[in-house]
């Protein structure tokens, strides 16, 4: 999957801007020429991603930069992930941002990979999606790095405007009222907006779905209390007009407790910010 790639060299210009403002003293006694060849290595197994800006980011720099694997594949430890060819100072100079980039983001799609494959062993048809618990400024890569893991996996929502989500801090304000708190928000709200709405009690979801949510969240909820809600849904006729989202205390632990009654989409803000699975890279000079 290709981002704004504007968007990503301004970001990735910040990186570097970050990490030497002036000059790399620790390299000036390194000669600049001949160019000389240098390569990423894996030093354990995982999944890879972030490749596509680490080109960017070498390219930036004047390096040539040749990638061995693509953004999404597996990799073993040891394998070559790309080789860099030019001046030793400008690869020196992009070699902390790029190994934590490509770090981090592999972390993300290793750790999705894992929930996936947990999904995929339970023949259910359940997304695994991400949140806005995503590190400031690092919020387009961390997506991203969600999204190759696979078609199963959802980036969710990018920012406060892509769609409505209505949450206890906004139900606070009506009360626990989610059928007034629906209809008032849809009297201001654009038809191209979705509507989604957390609730706090498992029979609230049929004033959820009665009252035009689009989608329904049951946060923090056990999977008997989500089940209960499904059950009222079903019950009513209202399960296929709803998309139902659970989110809240889901680990690799319990996730096969809350796959069994078959919501659509699992969020679990961990992934970005918390992942459980490393992978360790290195670049060595040759």
């Amino acid at each position: 999957m290709s981002f704004n790639r504007v968007l990503i060299e301004e970001k990735i210009k910040e990186f570097l801007k970050e990490d030497c403002r002036f000059n790399d003293v620790s390299s000036q006694v390194i000669p600049e020429r001949p160019p000389v060849s240098a390569k990423i290595m894996a030093k354990s197994d995982g999944f890879i991603s972030g490749l596509e800006e680490i080109e960017i980011l070498f390219t930036l720099l004047k390096v040539e930069a040749t990638l061995k694997k693509k953004d999404g594949d597996q990799v073993k430890q040891g394998d070559i992930i790309l080789v860099l060819k030019g001046n030793p100072r400008n690869i020196l100079l992009g070699e902390r941002t790029a190994l934590n980039l490509l770090t981090h983001m592999s972390a993300i799609t290793t750790t999705v990979k894992k929930y996936l494959n947990i999904v995929k062993n339970s023949g259910k048809n359940v997304k695994i999606a991400c949140t806005r618990k995503t590190l400031p400024g690092l919020r387009i890569f961390e997506k991203k790095a969600v999204s190759l893991a696979g078609l199963e996996a959802d980036t969710h929502r990018f920012s406060l405007d892509d769609m409505i989500l209505l949450k206890d801090t906004h139900l606070k304000y009506y009360k626990g009222d989610v059928g007034t708190l629906l209809n008032d928000v849809k009297k201001g709200a654009s038809f191209t907006k979705k509507i989604e709405v957390e609730i706090e009690k498992s029979e609230d979801v049929l004033i959820a779905a009665r009252n035009g949510a689009d989608i329904i969240m049951l946060d923090n909820m056990s999977p008997e209390q989500v089940e209960k809600a499904l059950d009222l849904l079903k019950e009513n006729g209202l399960r296929e007009n709803v998309i139902i989202e659970i989110s809240g205390g889901i680990h690799m632990d319990n996730i096969k407790n809350y796959l069994k009654v078959e919501p659509d989409v699992i969020s679990i803000g961990k992934l970005t910010l918390f992942p459980s699975e490393q992978v360790d890279l290195s670049l060595k000079f040759e």
